[in-house]
């Protein structure tokens, strides 16, 4: 899988406009470590080992204790690692040329 780039503005932009209208968000600006679990289908403590281990990038931010990376930070680790991202509910990933 790859991140179609076009399709990663796009959220941007839903995120950017979804962050000035009253209400709750519709998806996280960010995703932390129960959202890491589910994007790559891991053990709940396999974000933790990650972080720990320096593998996971530097976090953007934080809530309550909590380490919070933004979208793109972790779309594009994972493009970067090779790692399969198996829940997009951001719709940003492409099939592979060969794969498909």
């Amino acid at each position: 899988m790859k991140v179609n780039q076009a399709k990663l503005k796009a959220v941007t932009r839903r995120i950017a406009a979804d962050l000035m209208k009253p209400g709750p968000l519709e998806l996280p600006v960010v995703v932390g470590p129960k959202e890491l679990v589910r994007m790559f289908g891991v053990k709940d403590n396999t974000p933790y080992q990650w972080r720990s281990k320096q593998i996971l990038p530097q976090e953007d931010g934080g809530t309550s204790n909590n380490p919070q990376w933004k979208l793109a930070t972790i779309y594009a680790w994972a493009e970067d690692t090779g790692r399969k991202i198996v829940w997009d509910p951001w719709d940003v990933l492409e099939e592979d040329a060969e794969a498909a």
